[in-house]
């Protein structure tokens, strides 16, 4: 398995650290992560090549940053690194994720049980969050679903468990492969869901679902838009998030050009979740 390298971010606060999280991006960070007065962001060490090291010397230069942290984060035992910090997540009373070394949550409509590793989605971030929020006000029963960027397959399993019996699941990254994998069986859905490691190319050519979820960033949406509108059925959605608000008319553009109308706005902070139907 890769290592991964961590960026420790100064952060502004207003239109600077919007502007900040725009250009990073751009460029193939997994996650990121706000902290007190700094952004964390992570990405795997072979794509941090000559290109992003040029632009990151140029982005200290031109903000005068003398004290952004990197580290170097080797394969290790993240169920014992994560059960220092990890919290539930409670999105109202709708549904909790939890690891598994929490103690199970009551009175919640659905839980999910993940083992947080180095792989992203455990309903920390404000967009995987506003995901789960807007699958609340959608009928996923007998529905096909894909889980596209599935990171850890929260959204995959929430579907599973909200009645969707046709659920694809899909990651360029190994370790969110094996994490889905494992949260899919502790969750008992491996009868509804498959996982796919690889880009696009890899599902099946004939695949078409009612609901495609895309919890990614702006350019991979803006990237994948033509091909995500051609497999929605007529009358399917499009649930989007993983990017700010600065970047919704360029992806509502988008998927207008691609048959789809935008039909909600969800926004938490900077950062936006978008709803797109097929006419």
């Amino acid at each position: 398995m890769e290592n991964y390298l961590r960026f420790e971010f100064p952060q502004s606060i207003g239109p600077e650290q919007e502007e900040l999280l725009a250009e990073l991006a751009e460029w193939p960070f997994d996650g990121f992560e706000e902290q007190n007065n700094c952004l964390v962001a992570y990405i795997p060490e072979s794509d941090c090549d000559k290109n992003l090291r040029d632009y990151l010397s140029e982005l200290f230069h031109q903000k005068n940053w003398s004290n952004v942290k990197e580290e170097i984060i080797a394969p290790q035992n993240w169920n014992a690194e994560w059960e220092k910090q990890y919290e539930p997540v409670l999105v109202n009373s709708f549904c909790a994720i939890r690891a598994t070394f929490h103690e199970p949550i009551p009175n919640v409509e659905y839980e999910i049980v993940i083992t947080p590793k180095m792989s992203f989605g455990t309903g920390h971030h404000a967009t995987t969050f506003m995901m789960v929020r807007e699958m609340k006000k959608y009928n996923f029963t007998n529905k096909a679903v894909l889980d596209y960027g599935c990171g850890t397959s929260v959204l995959a399993i929430l579907a599973a468990k909200l009645g969707a019996d046709q659920i694809d699941a899909i990651d360029i990254d190994h370790w969110a492969y094996e994490n889905s994998l494992e949260n899919i069986a502790i969750n008992q859905v491996q009868g509804k869901i498959k996982v796919f490691e690889g880009d696009w190319t890899i599902l099946p050519e004939n695949s078409s679902y009612d609901i495609i979820l895309a919890n990614i960033n702006r350019h991979i949406i803006l990237g994948s838009m033509p091909d995500m509108a051609a497999r929605i059925n007529n009358g399917g959605y499009l649930l989007c998030s993983g990017f700010l608000e600065g970047d919704v008319d360029m992806i509502t553009e988008a998927a207008n050009e691609s048959g789809m109308k935008l039909v909600f706005i969800a926004e938490t902070e900077q950062w936006r979740c978008l709803t797109f139907v097929k006419e």
